[in-house]
């Protein structure tokens, strides 16, 4: 099932959502709406607003507060991409090219900061008194991993542990906390919490499988560079596995090829080590498990479209990756 299909619930919010971003960012000074329109026109699969309105339709409804929701999970992950691009050096977004490249890291940074605090310019406008914390907490997350990942993430290792909390915070608990507010503009507490989770477990498979494609997509599949994972020095999940079951002499040859600089024959090499230890396989196997806990997590939820969708997507996470 493709993403069209699993939308069809919510297109029409999802069709509105794109209008009222632009409005929303509308700005006197022509270079800040160029800037705008420059992140809007890259934007991607719209995942974090989908499960926010899905949520929210599964959870019972919601009026225009789920859209003002979806505005802000929204920007909170395109100001966080701006930033990664920056720490990350990122030349190509999507197959355009960067802000920090075309405009400057300072440049970057603050487009960035008036995103963020667009989001919650947004969040303002609920009247939940738990929307807005749990979106914060979930942002503060974010910042969390992407210390803890500069600090641990890019040092050859094999503690499963590490990437499991970096992932969380870098990736699933934005999720999460889309389908948690989701369930609580819809004003069910109860299917907030258990969205939450589902929100949680999805996310992990969707960051786990996004790490294996980087290892085996091709570029314009993937929207980004491909081993851009290896290139930048950060550890993910098949690299783990495979440092871990790897020879003395496999090991030491691995981490060697993820220190050293980029050259003809060194991506491939680390392919053909980690197929040897069927890391990728094993890391889709993880992202499957958490995928169908994703799924579990949504059974008390009377049926419904919305519900379908979700539960859709729990297989989309990884036979994307197919």
């Amino acid at each position: 099932m493709d993403l069209t299909t699993i939308y069809a619930p919510i297109q029409d919010e999802l069709s509105r959502l794109h209008a009222q971003l632009e409005q929303e960012l509308v700005a006197e000074d022509p270079f800040v709406s160029e800037l705008v329109r420059h992140v809007l026109g890259t934007r991607g699969k719209m995942i974090r607003p989908a499960l926010v309105c899905l949520a929210a339709q599964a959870g019972g409804g919601a009026g225009e507060a789920r859209l003002w929701l979806a505005e802000a999970v929204e920007l909170i992950h395109i100001a966080s991409l701006i930033h990664d691009d920056i720490i990350d050096q990122s030349e190509v977004r999507r197959g355009v090219a960067t802000v920090n490249v075309q405009w400057g890291n300072q440049i970057a940074v603050l487009l960035g900061d008036y995103l963020f605090a667009k989001a919650f310019d947004l969040l303002s406008r609920i009247r939940h008194p738990d929307v807005a914390p749990t979106l914060a907490a979930a942002t503060v997350k974010m910042s969390q991993a992407e210390i803890m990942q500069i600090k641990y993430g890019q040092e050859p290792h094999d503690d499963e542990s590490v990437y499991f909390q970096i992932i969380a915070g870098k990736t699933a608990h934005l999720f999460s906390a889309a389908c948690r507010a989701g369930g609580l503009v819809a004003g069910n507490p109860a299917a907030a919490e258990r969205l939450g989770t589902f929100g949680l477990q999805w996310g992990m498979a969707f960051q786990i499988t996004d790490d294996a494609l980087d290892l085996t997509s091709r570029e314009d599949t993937l929207g980004k560079p491909i081993y851009s994972d290896v290139q930048s020095g950060t550890i993910t999940l098949p690299v783990i596995r495979a440092l871990r079951e790897a020879t003395p002499d496999d090991r030491a040859r691995l981490t060697s090829l993820l220190a050293g600089p980029a050259g003809d024959g060194r991506m491939e090499e680390v392919r053909g080590l980690l197929h040897r230890y069927r890391a990728i396989d094993y890391a889709l196997d993880v992202a499957g498990r958490y995928s169908r806990q994703a799924g579990e997590a949504l059974s008390f939820l009377p049926p419904s479209p919305a519900k379908d969708s979700l539960l859709a997507l729990t297989e989309f996470v990884v036979v994307r990756s197919h």
